[in-house]
């Protein structure tokens, strides 16, 4: 990054500012850049989008209002167009669409929206307030698809509850990096280190705590949505042993063995490696990471995660780790 008003070097700053928004104050970490030869400060697109993220995942949080992966992911269960979306809600046309790219709605809107996550709820509702714009023919179709994913919801209990023995049930929020627990991008992730690098376990933990970390301090969001605890070995996904228990079918965990009695599960991949598990960001976040750490012994990954003050003030009590430490990695800028 050259500065756009002299061409020479520019600083990264980070500090702590109280932002406004619809009427609540919210903290964040604001970053800019520096112009060391003017002192002029500017942002760019990333910088904008990080900086406005943490506003607005913190009041999505205070205020009940879903995050657009979930506003989509409602829709999609229903095999609803985002108009079609927007019509049985009452809003505008386009509206419903916008939520998903990332617009904020309003409060009565984000909460209008969350009675499309139940099925049995959403189905009811529809019922109720059949919209006068519908054809007999469309209300019929509609009223498929919703009695259809009612279904679904029936027979995705068991997933459901698979994918919370995983990855725990912590709330989304600061805990999760925002983002929802993703046992299927957990998994990938898995893939992805054991692939390029077979880490032994303690090394694989190291890697996930990176990635997951590394990207929120990118973007505002982790990648999977793990939690993460400080324990004496270092950070660790908190139901790590829930993760590895049963991926038999993309990893294969072999004991290797060195003298005193040490030993030592290795994960070796099995399966290709899909890309189109992740967005552009979050696979940068991974070739980040793998390029730091891909030929580093697991001790030594286990000693610079213990330089990082993400481990260094939670290890005592083993207390779950924030990702508002992301901004203070010492390892991975």
């Amino acid at each position: 990054m050259n500065s756009p008003f002299t061409g020479g070097e520019v600083i990264l700053v980070k500090e702590p500012r109280e932002h406004d928004f619809r009427g609540s104050k919210f903290h964040i970490v604001h970053h800019y850049y520096k112009c060391v030869d003017t002192g002029e400060t500017f942002t760019d697109t990333r910088l904008d989008e990080l900086n406005l993220n943490q506003v607005y995942n913190q009041y999505r949080e205070k205020e009940g209002i879903p995050f657009p992966d979930e506003i989509t992911t409602y829709r999609k269960q229903y095999d609803l167009s985002a108009t079609k979306m927007s019509q049985i809600l009452g809003f505008g046309v386009n509206m419903y669409a916008r939520y998903e790219s990332g617009e904020m709605p309003n409060v009565s809107n984000g909460r209008m929206i969350t009675i499309c996550k139940n099925p049995d709820i959403f189905k009811n509702y529809y019922l109720q307030s059949i919209s006068h714009q519908f054809t007999e023919k469309e209300k019929e179709s509609i009223l498929k698809k919703i009695e259809k994913a009612v279904e679904h919801k029936r027979e995705g209990v068991q997933s459901e509850f698979e994918r919370y023995a995983a990855l725990g049930n912590t709330p989304r929020g600061i805990y999760t990096g925002f983002a929802a627990p993703d046992l299927n991008k957990a998994r990938a992730m898995l893939v992805y280190f054991a692939r390029l690098c077979q880490p032994f376990t303690t090394k694989m933990n190291k890697l996930l705590f990176y990635a997951d970390f590394l990207n929120y301090k990118r973007t505002g969001y982790s990648i999977s949505g793990m939690t993460y605890q400080a324990i004496p070995r270092g950070p660790v996904p908190q139901r790590y042993d829930g993760l590895y228990g049963n991926v038999s079918d993309i990893v294969e965990r072999r004991d290797e063995y060195f003298p005193n009695d040490v030993s030592g599960e290795r994960f070796i991949g099995t399966i290709e490696f899909d890309p189109t598990d992740f967005n552009d960001e979050e696979l940068k976040t991974l070739e980040k990471v793998i390029h730091r750490f891909k030929n580093t012994p697991t001790k030594d990954i286990e000693l610079i995660s213990h330089d990082e003050p993400a481990w260094i003030e939670n290890e005592m009590k083993k207390k779950l780790i924030s990702y508002q430490y992301a901004f203070e990695l010492k390892a991975l800028n």
